[in-house]
């Protein structure tokens, strides 16, 4: 159980890290940002969607 629940730590860490980042694009002036973000929370969505419950 606790390999399962420092899987879960760290994809939680790496979802924070890709929203942090997904802001800091926002925040940014870049001309593609819009895609890269989209990607970004397709992402996070992947992660939420097929993450395990424990």
């Amino acid at each position: 159980m606790n390999d399962l629940l420092a899987a879960k730590l760290t994809i939680a860490r790496i979802k924070v890290q890709l929203l942090d980042l997904a802001g800091e694009l926002i925040a940014d002036n870049l001309s593609d940002k819009e895609y890269a973000i989209s990607l970004i929370m397709k992402v996070v969505e992947y992660i939420d969607e097929y993450d395990v419950k424990v």
